[in-house]
This record gives structure tokens, sequence and C-alpha cells, in this order.
């Protein structure tokens, strides 16, 4: 019987010959060691575990310390090739010296692998009736007749007992689990019994004494005392709690060591946030000039986690300011409700307008999708091209978006995607009606180990009875940093009867970038942007190409562009300058 545990422990006994007592190797003695004829992909391995590869460069070596290792050698050769099935292999080795340079050469005649004879594979106790097991032991990675090596055994034993622990069946046990080999036939029989015991359940949850009420807290737990165990419920109530804003530190730990009559308990420790989050921030973008935020959080009102949060933001062509009060449910897909209100006032080349909204919404979560969804009162005061109107809209409105990166800062691989909804009805208390849907979407790709394809675009449709009457914050313009760069922002679009931009009823812009950083947290990007705002199809697409510098500064990436506008001569260059993240 071959076992695969000794094999590896001489592996691991082979690294202590580091430790040699010898004359110093000459600085010019120089070791090469070469292995052919190794199983598909395992070349490096064999060289690797070889004693006279990871010591060739060893300041202790000496001439008659590497014969040594090399006679050693098909020793180690054997018995790693025995680990992948081969147990007939035939070595040649030589071992050549010229002046100080020494090559080693190993060259393999593996012989015939051994294929399985029989799967012995025996499962008792409650895991006969886990549809798991049931679909694990039909899709087992050891089959009758397939080539046999010892990796792929231990890799089968750990899947089964893996799935053990993770649907709770903790007394469980491999009460047999052999492999003998017949080295003449090249045939193996596997043998594994497995013994379940019983599947453990969920006892009830102690949850600590926090500001917030055991009760609400109870609604972030995904199951109920007497539910069988399952380790990704488990880990589901560590990001719930993470989630939930309100703790800092979250432990849950599973009491596997004192369970009893049939039950698991688990021990969450919970450390609390502190009650008020404040945050500044500066900017600069060259849309929006120099900008300013300011928040203020109260992250828990009273037992039941209410929330109430405030913020301002000033810039050059706009400021706001809103308070929201946040209420969380906790349970189903619905995390959220709050209402919240905003004064906005906006002050452009293209519009001027003063708004206030107040409302309700939701937040949830939807087949993997953030969703927001509300309603609220918009009254708008608005000059823009010849249309100077103020309009009152009751505005239900619905969105989702998902995003996914491998890093949220500076993002190598990921995406965001956000579809929005809404509408009002002058038959609801509103001016005018509109229907109007927006989908947008951002996607970078890796393209090398320093480059990256980054591709964005939007589409927008609205439609509307009286479009005089269309607040400006609903209408559609193009231009601008995250538009289309080389022309002004939102100074593309329909004209009105003065000439001006006036805003459009249909938005169509992309972007296609290639950003290389060539020289560590720097490098730079070409681009050509797309598109505009319509009212009917028949109207010019504008586009624009242009290159800009990259830097990975510590605030996030810096973006300086220049770009010219292609479609439009009379248009200048124009330069771009954005700080933030990239989704």
């Amino acid at each position: 019987m071959f076992d695969y545990l000794k094999i590896r422990r001489r592996f691991l006994l082979c690294t202590l010959l580091c430790c040699f007592v010898g004359s110093a190797q000459s600085s010019e003695m120089t070791v090469m060691v070469d292995v052919v004829g190794a199983p598909e992909g395992k070349a490096a391995v064999l060289q690797s575990g070889l004693s006279i590869f990871r010591l060739k460069d060893s300041e202790r070596l000496t001439p008659r310390q590497l014969q040594l290792l090399h006679k050693k050698a098909k020793e180690e050769l054997n018995g790693m090739l025995k680990v992948y099935g081969f147990y007939q292999a035939k070595i040649t080795s030589k071992l050549n010296q010229q002046d100080k340079q020494w090559q080693a050469n190993y060259q393999l005649d593996l012989g015939q692998q051994v294929h399985i004879l029989n799967v012995d594979l025996v499962l008792q106790g409650d895991a006969k009736a886990d549809d798991k097991f049931t679909a694990l032991l039909l899709d087992f990675p050891l089959k009758k007749g397939a080539p046999f090596d010892h990796e792929a055994y231990e890799a089968a034993k750990k899947k089964l007992l893996r799935l053990g622990v993770e649907r709770g069946y903790f007394d469980a046990e491999l009460s047999r689990h052999t492999v003998e080999v017949d080295a003449i036939t090249n045939m193996a029989v596997v043998s594994l019994h497995y013994n379940s015991g019983p599947r453990y359940t969920f006892a009830k949850v102690e949850l600590p004494e926090t500001v917030i009420s055991r009760k609400v807290l109870k609604k972030l737990i995904p199951f109920k005392a007497g539910d069988p165990y399952l380790a990704g419920k488990v880990l589901v109530l560590k990001n719930n709690l993470r989630n939930a804003i309100y703790f800092s530190a979250v432990e849950v730990d599973v009491l596997t060591e004192q369970r009893q009559n049939g039950e698991v308990a688990l021990v969450v420790s919970l450390g609390e946030e502190k009650q008020y989050k404040y945050n500044a921030g500066l900017g600069f973008g060259t849309d929006s000039g120099a900008r300013l935020s300011l928040g203020w959080e109260n992250r828990y009102l009273n037992k039941q986690g209410h929330r109430l949060s405030a913020a301002s933001r000033l810039s050059q062509i706009g400021n706001s300011v809103s308070i929201d009060y946040q209420m969380p449910l906790l349970s189903g897909m619905v995390s959220d409700i709050g209402f919240n209100a905003e004064f906005k006032n906006e002050d452009t080349d293209s519009v001027q307008s003063r708004s206030f909204a107040f409302g309700s919404y939701y937040k949830a979560k939807r087949w993997g999708w953030s969703e927001t969804g509300g309603l609220k009162v918009l009254s708008e005061n608005f000059d823009v091209s010849d249309d100077a109107n103020t309009s009152t809209l009751l505005i239900p409105n619905i969105a989702w978006t998902r995003t996914w990166a491998d890093d949220s800062i500076y993002t190598q691989q990921g995406g965001k995607v956000s579809l929005s909804l809404s509408g009002a009805s002058e038959a609801l208390l509103s001016d005018t009606s509109f229907a109007q849907a927006v989908l947008r979407g951002k996607y970078i790709h890796s393209v090398s180990e320093n480059g990256r394809l980054i591709t964005r675009a939007s589409v927008g449709a609205t439609e509307t009875t009286n479009f005089e009457k269309l607040p400006s914050s609903l209408r559609f313009f193009a231009g601008g940093d995250s538009s289309i760069r080389g022309f002004d922002y939102q100074s593309l679009g329909p004209l009105g009867d003065d000439g001006e931009v006036e805003g459009g009823r249909y938005l169509a812009t992309g972007s296609v970038e290639y950003e290389n950083m060539f020289m560590g947290k720097w490098g730079a990007a070409v681009f050509t942007d797309f598109g505009n705002a319509y009212n009917s199809l028949s109207e010019p697409i504008e586009y624009s190409v242009g290159v800009g510098v990259r830097w990975r500064s510590p605030i996030g990436l810096i973006r300086f562009d220049i770009a010219k506008a292609l479609s439009d001569n009379d248009n200048g260059i124009g330069f771009h300058l954005v700080i933030g993240p990239d989704l």
C-alpha cells in the first residue's frame, strides 16, 4: 500500500539538507537541473521537489554533496511519480561537469499509469437523505477506469469532509479511507466509507445587548432555531450585521465543540459604531469647478435603528442642501424606507434653476440588484433658452443599479449598470405629463498588466404632453467631463427659438478609452466620445477625440484630458480635470 502522507513528509525533510557542514562553494560553481519526460504540467513540480534543485544555489554546497544529492534524486523522483500514479517509472540520470559548471539530467520513462479498478464508496448516517451528498456521489471525482493519482484522492476526501462541515455533520468521520495499488497490474482499489452521524440544527441565537434592540437585530438572522445547520447561513448573518452600519466589529462564532442535543449554538459579538458621523470633502472638476461637501449623520436615533442625516454640496455651478430620515425594516427584500427633502439651485451657461423636492422612498435587493423606489413632489423654477416656467410634479420613480469591481477605487475589471424609470400625470397633481427611462453603463476591462479599456454609454428617452413645462432637471443635455469631452458642460442639445440650448427629449452618448499606466502610478490615455441630446433622430451626432494624463494619487485617480471636437470646427480644444474613483 502506498503511503502518500509518508512521501510528503520525506519531501519536507529534504529541505533540512540546506544546512550543510562543509567547505564553501566557489562563487564560480553553477548547477543546472533538467527533468525530461514528466507527466503533462508536472515538470516544474517534479523539478522543485528535488533536493539538488532546491540547494543548487547554496553557498555551502560542495562537489561531494552535489554528487550525493544526485544519487538521491532517483528515489525522490520515484516517490513523486507514485503520487501521480506512475509506479513503474524508469529513470536515467546523468551528472556532467565541465570546469565549475555542473549539469544534472533526469530522463523519465513513465511506463503505464495506474488506473482505478473500483471505488468502494459507502455513505452512512443522516447524509444518506441529503440531496447535496447524493449529488456529490453521482459526480464523485474518483471514477472507475479513470487514471489514479494521490493528489486527486486527497482532494476527493477533503471535498467529502468539507461538505459535511458546511452542512452540519460535525460528528462525521471517514471510518475507512484506503488505496490499495497493485504495481504489477497497475490497478488501484479506492475505499472511502463516510459516516456522517446526525445533522445538527441551529440553536436559538442569543444576541448581545446593544444600542439597537434585539427585536430589530433578530430580523437580520436568516434562519430559525431548529433549522438544519448551513455554513452559508452563518456567513449571511455576518454580512447582514456588517452591512447594518451600526457596528464597527462583528464576530459570529460557531460552538461546534460545545454542541449538544443535536444543536449547535452561535455566539455573536458586536462592537458599536460611534453614534455621530461627520464628513467633509474637497474636489475639482472642469464642469463643476471647485466643490465642497459637508455631511452629518446620527446613526441611531433610537433603539429601532432610525437614522438622520444632512448634507450640503457647494460648487461654482450650483448648491444643494438635503436631509434624510431613514428607518430600517430589515425584513424580506426591503431593507429600508425613508423620507427626504432637498433644496437645489443650478446656474450654468445653459440653465438657471431653483428646485425643492420632498418625498419617500424604499431600498431593496432583488436578483442581485440594488432597487430604489419612491414618490416625490418636485417644484422647480427654471430658465432655459426661451423657456421660463415653474412646474410642480408628483413623480413616482424606480431604479435598479448593479456594480461589480475588483477594486472600487482603481478598477482593473468591473462595471456599473443602472436603469431608472419615472413619470408624472396631469391627472395627479402635476403641471405636465411625462414618462422617462434612462439606461447608463460603464465597463472596465484589463487588457494587459498596465492597460485598461474603458467604455461607457448613456441612453435616455422622454415622452411628454408639454415639453415647455418639463423642468430643466428632467431634460437631456450633453457635453462635459462625463459626457462628450471637448464640448462645454451641457452645451449640446436641441436649440430653442433664441438659438440657445434648451435640452432634448432623447439622449445617446458613448465613449471608448484606452489607458496605460506605463510609469508606475503615472500613465496616459487616448479616447473618443460621441453622441448628443436630441428631439429627433435626424439631428447630428457630435464626436471628439483626445489624450489624457493619469495619476494614481493618494486621494484617488486624477484625470487630466485634452479633447478636440471634430464635428464642430468652431469649437476649440477642451480641457477636463476630474478626481475620483472609477465607478
